[in-house]
């Protein structure tokens, strides 16, 4: 193959052997391989109408990934230039317009993002700067674009929205309010190309041809992804496949990224023959080869199957930063028949084959992960469009284009559809805003009779953005009857209408696989989708599932969000008798409807292999139909909701069950702990439970998460007896890593309590007198991250310095727990919640002496008030507001989240309350909540230029918003439960109107009254 245009002038022919006859020829000239490609096309409509979908890439490391070399530049950019310029002492040098600029430059795959990674999360640089932001900036960007990515990334969401109805200066004047005051903001633009780089002054990253990794730090790194981090042996052999990685080696410049796609190469073909011809390649060699792409992946791209690379090719056509679904884009493959059912073994299913293919070329680094909202995304590498910056479409007739994916945001963009002919993919990206679109829709499909994926995503509808928009598809056709004729759609495998407004589906395509209608009510979901005999994928809201009559005639499905049982004809259990191909997880409600254990046998649960959760729920869950449910073995997730019989059916304790949630009355319980792969375990509502024998009831050898709720008379759980078991007290509950324990408050003792030394999170609520060893436990306090304790009577006395790594803390309505030493000695602390708590707050009083000042309160103990700097989130009651307790506190100085609760009748703030509240000078987000007397706004709003979101909750004796009250600095402004008064006057008719209209959103009582 000679460039990677080449791949893009290949085009699936029609069935005319003529046209075969020509492609065959025009593989043979390309392709030594005689590989098989589909047509790229790439629609890239630059600049003003770059794809709203795509996304920026992650701020967010994998915290287990090694990281190699640059530590001098990493040092060098945390203190820049002087000792007083470092980041974390306070003071920035200062460029033009008071802004730093620090460019990382290099050429693609030398791991500029990973040290900008690196650094954006490092712990100085979180708690220097008051702001962060990481943007992605396409090669083809606008000034507007990119201010309004990075005010929404300022804003803490992740994700690019482009709302292009919002005017420059509209977006100037809010990214101006986030940033005033005098805050320190760090900002990453991430994939600036250097004709950007002369005007902005912020870390970035750019391409450059330099900045390789020194071989000292380079060889470990490739050893690494070569060998798994697995020390070679030095035997001959090995000595041999060494000098043949460090002359591979040495080919990569140094460069981090192809040390992972070479390593990951050589390891999945680990032999002396196969290292030698990746040695030996033309490819290294050859420059003018796949134009853009770098001679790693090159060689990379030679050892793939023809299979793979027609996969990874059709991946092209998505916008450059697209986020692929794993099982969206199987889908869309499989519509494409690239995955031939034939070729597929019989432990295999052609998804299967699909997920596996993809997770190869993510390993091989052609996708690169973007870990974007915890989703595991990932984006096609940078290095494949580096070649098409001068490519475009105008020279392809529109008749030989195959897969198109088309940006649009208004319908004179969609005039020309009518051209396109034979398309089998039609992606639609962008905003279009009328029922016309369909006509010019359906006009272009009579065209394509063989179109096999049809996916409408139109995305950046305002009214949505507090939505996930990851899949969301939106377009605005009311009162719309479609398709106008289904038989150019026969083909047809893969449709997406999510959240279309679709009045009626007329007739849908008889061959369809995958079927989004997300969104749409049961109204709008034809009964006639249960004739779809193909389908295998159905995406509808429950709602409307649960109206689908016969739904059991769709045998190749394989998946339900859930499957409601009834008595009427089509709705019973044995609708789910063929459905032999779910997959993951099965949700069954509605038990109570089953009537005997045969009729629930009728679901032919074991014949379902490839369910690995089931989710039993419903009012009441007999005996009986649990016993006619057991699922094959290969469950790994069950979870019984609302058992009320003495004693579960012997099937529900298998040997590789890994999470089980029970909701019963049982009077025993059977020895879960003895189950060897047990991670998750949820007990809740065993009134009638009083003794647990810990060597019956097991040791929980893997468990990680233990909740147990409402067991009010279980009063012993006796140690386990290490001579009969395999665990002793140091195994006993070893993996346990988060434990939940409420409404328990007759038990006395827990098993080898300080032995938990794994426990990162421990929540309880009213609890026995077993909490009274708690204090004693110092090596189970200092591991924990989080803990929650409610409705303590108990007198327990802990120290705030035993928890030496708890972040989140949450303590309600504990009158018997008091700290030894004060709430400022923890020293990690990043949130709380401190409710009704006068106990605790009076033992904080008596050790840290604090005055008031004539502006602020002083702390006289500076080293101590420096250790509580981390918190940023809290919330107290009237214990922390009324008497002193306030005081105690004292400054907050990186405290953004405060919510004040009080159901007490005072009038106002006191002058000291006021105060406090001054000092509080990092302060973003006020909520006041309860105050039900409170008759004016507190003045220290005015001059608290900060705080950009104000919530106002319950404040019954608020009447009016007087002039003045609310700084020009404020973006948000809520009232809930307020009186029908204020709300009259702070409407857009109101009299207090005037004073709150400079704030760009307002929400009273549920409803919105500006959004600007």
């Amino acid at each position: 193959m000679s460039s990677l245009r080449s791949l893009k002038n290949l085009v699936i022919p029609d069935e005319s052997l003529t046209r075969l006859e020509h492609v065959v020829k025009t593989l043979t000239q390309l392709c030594a391989t005689s590989a098989t490609f589909i047509e790229l096309i790439k629609m890239d409509d630059s600049k003003t109408n770059q794809l709203h979908k795509a996304a920026e890439a992650s701020s967010h490391l994998p915290v287990d990934v090694p990281v190699f070399g640059r530590d001098e530049v990493k040092e060098f950019i945390l203190n820049h230039d002087h000792p007083e310029s470092s980041i974390g002492t306070g003071k920035v040098r200062a460029a033009r317009h008071n802004i730093l600029v620090l460019p990382i430059v290099g050429m693609s795959g030398v791991g500029k993002t990973t040290l900008a990674q690196v650094i954006y999360n490092h712990a100085r640089v979180k708690q220097h700067f008051e702001h962060r932001a990481w943007v992605y900036v396409s090669e083809d960007f606008t000034i507007k674009r990119t201010l309004q990515e990075i005010l929404h990334s300022f804003q803490g969401h992740g994700g690019a929205i482009f709302n292009g109805d919002e005017s420059m200066e509209a977006t100037i004047t809010k990214l101006r309010i986030k940033i005033s005051g005098g805050c320190k903001f760090f900002l990453v633009l991430d994939n600036m190309w250097e004709e950007m780089c002369q005007e902005w002054s912020v870390l970035l990253t750019a391409l450059s041809d330099e900045a390789p990794l020194p071989w000292e730090s380079f060889w470990p790194l490739f050893q690494y992804h070569t060998f798994g981090g697995v020390e070679v042996p030095q035997q001959d052999d090995n000595r041999n496949m060494l000098l043949i990685a460090q002359g591979i080696a040495k080919k990569l410049d140094g460069l981090p990224l192809a040390a992972k796609v070479i390593g990951n190469l050589l390891r999945c073909r680990f032999s002396w023959d196969n290292w030698r011809r990746v040695a030996e390649s033309d490819w290294w060699n050859l420059e003018e080869a796949l134009q853009g792409i770098l001679p790693y992946l090159r060689v990379s791209y030679q050892h793939l199957s023809p299979k793979q690379r027609q996969c990874l090719a059709y991946c092209s056509i998505f916008p450059r930063n697209y986020l692929f679904d794993k099982d969206r884009v199987v889908q869309m493959w499989l519509a494409h028949d690239f995955i031939q059912w034939n070729e597929i073994a019989d432990v295999m299913r052609p998804d299967d084959v699909g997920r596996q293919l993809f997770d190869e070329l993510v390993e091989r680094s052609f996708f690169q992960p973007t870990f974007v909202s915890n989703n595991n995304s990932v984006s096609l590498h940078q290095c494949f469009f580096h070649g098409e910056r001068s490519t475009g479409v105008s020279s392809l007739a529109p008749g030989n284009i195959r897969h198109l994916a088309l940006q649009v945001n208004s319908l004179e963009q969609c005039q020309e559809l009518h051209k396109y002919r034979n398309l089998r993919t039609l992606l639609i990206f962008g905003r279009c805003e009328s029922d016309a679109f369909f006509n010019l829709l359906d006009g272009m499909l009579e065209k394509s009779p063989s179109i096999r994926v049809l996916d409408l995503l139109i995305r950046g509808k305002p009214d949505l953005l507090d939505v996930d928009l990851h899949h969301l598809s939106y377009v605005k056709a009311p009162g719309k009857v479609w398709p106008k004729d289904a038989r150019p759609l026969r083909k047809l495998r893969f449709l997406d209408l999510s959240f279309t407004k679709i009045t009626k589906l007329k007739d849908l395509p008889t061959n369809l696989q995958v079927l989004h209608l997300r969104g749409y009510d049961a109204d709008r979901v034809p009964q006639s989708i249960t004739k779809l005999t193909n389908l295998r994928h159905l995406y509808v809201d429950g709602s409307a599932l649960s109206k689908i009559q016969s739904i059991g005639q769709q045998t190749e499905l394989q998946e339900l969000e859930s499957f409601i049982a009834r008595r009427g004809q089509g709705f019973m259990i044995r609708e789910l008798k063929n459905m032999r191909e779910f997959t993951g997880r099965l949700c069954i409600r509605g038990i109570e409807n089953i009537r005997s254990k045969d009729e629930a046998m009728e679901a032919r649960l074991m014949d379902k292999k490839h369910v690995g959760a089931l989710v039993i729920e419903g009012k009441r869950v007999p005996k009986f139909a649990l016993e006619g449910l057991q699922p094959h073995t290969n469950i790994q997730e069950l979870t019984i909701k609302f058992f009320q019989e003495q004693d579960f059916p012997d099937w529900v304790c298998p040997d590789n069950l890994v999470n089980l949630e029970s909701y019963h009355f049982l009077s025993t319980i059977p020895p879960l702990g003895h189950l060897p792969l047990l991670k998750l375990l949820t007990l809740r509502k065993l009134p009638s439970v009083k003794h647990v024998n810990g060597t019956s009831f097991g040791g929980f050898p893997s468990l990680e998460e233990f909740k147990l709720h409402s067991m009010e008379k279980w009063e012993e759980w006796t140690e386990p007896d290490a001579a009969a078991h395999a665990y002793g007290s140091s195994l006993f509950l070893g993996h346990l890593r988060k434990l939940h324990l409420a409404y328990c408050p007759s038990l006395r003792r827990f098993p080898h309590l300080p032995c938990l030394s794994a426990l990162k999170e421990l929540k309880i609520s009213k609890p026995g007198s077993w909490i009274l060893a708690l204090p004693a436990c110092s090596q189970v306090l200092s591991s924990l991250i989080t803990l929650a304790v409610e409705y303590c009577n108990h007198n327990v006395v802990m120290s705030a310095q035993q928890f030496k790594s708890l972040e989140n803390i949450k303590l309600i309505k504990s009158e018997g727990l008091r700290l030894a030493d004060g709430f400022q000695y923890f020293g990690k602390l990043r949130s709380a919640r401190v409710e009704g708590r006068p106990q605790l707050l009076s033992a904080i009083t008596t050790s840290v002496s604090v005055g008031f000042g004539q502006d602020c309160c002083v702390a006289h103990d500076e080293k101590q008030q420096q250790e509580a700097s981390l918190l940023t989130h809290l919330r107290a009651d009237d214990s922390l507001m009324y008497g002193d307790y306030f005081r105690t506190v004292g400054k907050l100085p990186s405290l953004r989240n405060l919510t004040i609760c009080n159901e007490s009748n005072g009038t106002n703030f006191s002058v000291k309350q006021e105060l406090w509240f001054q000092q509080q000078n990092s302060l973003e987000h006020l909520c006041i909540q309860g105050f039900h007397a409170l008759q004016r706004l507190p003045s220290f709003l005015v001059t608290m230029l900060s705080i950009k979101i104000l919530e106002l909750h319950g404040l019954h004796g608020l009447q009016s918003i007087p002039d003045n009250a609310l700084p020009l600095t404020f973006q948000e402004f809520n009232i809930n439960n307020c009186t029908s008064c204020l709300s009259t006057r702070v409407s857009k008719d109101g009299a207090d109107w005037p004073y709150v209209a400079h704030v760009p959103y307002i929400r009273v009582n549920g409803t919105t009254v500006q959004n600007l």
